[in-house]
């Protein structure tokens, strides 16, 4: 099936109503030092929220606007502050730019967070683009690089990144449907963690009742992984992560990034997470997957990515002992989580269970099929 109709794509659809220049010009005329806006270059399609590039009198800016049903300056501010972290450490990231608390577009600005402004129900962040090509822009969300060398210089990219994130302490975000966390999944009693977790997400136990979807139950499919990972994951540190590593989030420049955006799904998680959704986006076209082609994987891209990673930022003995168990069950708990935010943001059942049954179960059984085990496989013997 041609991918542009593939339905699996509807989930990635646009939900929210585009960026126009009128609202745009009030976005950035609230910014410090007023910018004043002249034209709408393109808009970006996402699920998730809206955004648009707008030529301004400061060059091109890019302008995001959530619904504050998904977040608040709670759960976006964070992300901002590990983007300047990691900017202010040698990583080619643009940094948020500051509202002026007394603008007169009647915006409001945060006491906690000057990078956001609200207004109404939606909350806005703003950033100049940076240097480099938007090579991937129209890349689907697991459509790997066209080389090999550039995956490995994507790898050595990110690994660069997580090398600097050790120092930003901050603690982990208040739970949301909007960020790429692990560790649910990473527990001796995965019930026990699950009955914690779903205690902070009222909106998934909520669709587990209107659906009639059995989570005890279906949640033994992670538990094979979930029991060799438990102990070693626990004894890694903890360190914010980008949280999607795709290409498509990457600016470049011959066969290499030159720069890293849209931290959107950012959070506390453990280095290793980054290389486990590296893997992830990269090395599995799921969509082909999904469609019953259950061989579309690419271990010459895996390995690529690993050997540029870790060029940078070699694996320790137990990281590189749990890395092929964390990718089979690295989207799990998202796959989970982002039922939060279909409940809550678009209020389409649909997608949330795509979330339940397609991210959750369906990519996680894939590894127990012949292909989904010579995957990891090969993964192991490039870590011995």
């Amino acid at each position: 099936m041609d991918a542009e109709n593939n339905p699996q794509l509807e989930i990635v659809v646009q939900r929210w109503p585009d960026i126009d220049l009128p609202e745009a010009t009030t976005v950035l005329a609230a910014l410090t030092g007023t910018v004043h806006a002249s034209s709408i270059v393109a808009h970006s399609a996402r699920p998730t929220a809206s955004s648009s590039l707008v030529r301004s009198d400061h060059g091109t800016i890019f302008v995001k606007r959530y619904a504050r049903s998904v977040r608040d300056v709670e759960t976006i501010a964070p992300y901002h502050r590990f983007a300047a972290y990691l900017a202010d450490r040698g990583i080619s990231t643009p940094r948020f730019l500051h509202f002026a608390s007394d603008n007169a577009q009647g915006l409001h600005v945060d006491p906690r967070s000057d990078t956001v402004a609200v207004i109404g129900d939606m909350a806005y962040e703003a950033y100049p683009v940076a240097s480099g090509e938007d090579r991937y822009t129209k890349a689907l969300s697991w459509d790997p690089p066209k080389t090999l060398d550039e995956a490995r210089k994507l790898g050595a990219f990110v690994a660069a990144m997580n090398r600097v994130s050790v120092g930003f302490d901050e603690a982990a975000l208040k739970a949301n449907g909007m960020t790429n966390r692990f560790g649910l999944f990473a527990q001796h009693d995965v019930d026990a963690a699950m009955k914690a977790w779903l205690a902070q997400r009222p909106a998934v136990t909520a669709y587990l009742t209107m659906s009639g979807r059995d989570l005890t139950r279906d949640a033994q499919v992670v538990q094979p992984y979930a029991s060799r990972i438990a102990s070693r994951y626990s004894a890694l540190p903890s360190s914010w992560t980008h949280g999607d590593p795709h290409i498509s989030n990457f600016l470049w420049s011959g066969t290499g990034p030159t720069a890293v955006f849209d931290f959107g799904l950012s959070d506390r998680n453990t280095a290793l997470f980054d290389l486990a959704m590296l893997l992830e986006r990269h090395s599995i076209q799921w969509l082909d997957v999904m469609d019953g082609h259950e061989e579309a994987y690419r271990p010459d891209v895996a390995k690529a990515l690993i050997e540029g990673y870790c060029s940078v930022r070699p694996l320790s003995d137990d990281e590189k002992a749990i890395l092929p168990d964390m990718l089979a069950i690295s989207q799990a708990e998202a796959g989970l989580n982002w039922i939060g935010y279909y409940m809550n943001g678009t209020h389409r059942l649909s997608d949330a269970d795509w979330c339940y049954d397609t991210c959750f179960l369906g990519h996680t059984r894939w590894f127990s099929t012949n292909p989904g085990r010579a995957l990891l496989d090969s993964i192991r013997e490039y870590l011995v």
